[in-house]
């Protein structure tokens, strides 16, 4: 298994816990919220001057969530960060950014977050 994929795995596997369903592309607008869906990656192989060649990763993953609750979305939000970042010591930050988003036929709050890894 690729380094990429099983850091996916692992997350995914970690994020199981919250019971909130997981896709890997986003579903059309008969799903209803909350979901998440580990998108896209990218991957940087930069030379390093203490260690060769260095690969880290940004891997996106959002969490699509109704609108009416946003206490509840802000708890979700931090437990999802805590167990994203408790994944892996390969793991070095993740960042979110909350939108408001219509993209499933709905006003929903679309969490970006941003994980970077070293693979």
């Amino acid at each position: 298994m690729s380094p990429m994929m099983s850091l996916i795995t692992t997350i995914r596997d970690n994020l199981k816990v919250t019971g909130i369903p997981i896709k890997s592309r986003l579903p059309d607008e008969t799903v209803p919220e909350p979901f998440i869906v580990i998108g896209t990656h990218f991957e940087d192989d930069s030379q390093s001057g203490k260690t060769g060649k260095v690969t880290t990763t940004e891997l996106q993953i959002d969490l699509f969530y109704a609108i009416d609750n946003r206490a509840a979305l802000e708890d979700a939000i931090y437990e999802i960060k805590r167990l994203i970042y408790n994944t892996t010591q390969q793991i070095t930050r993740v960042t979110s950014n909350t939108i408001t988003d219509d993209s499933v036929g709905r006003d929903v709050f679309h969490v970006i977050f941003l994980v970077s890894a070293y693979l």
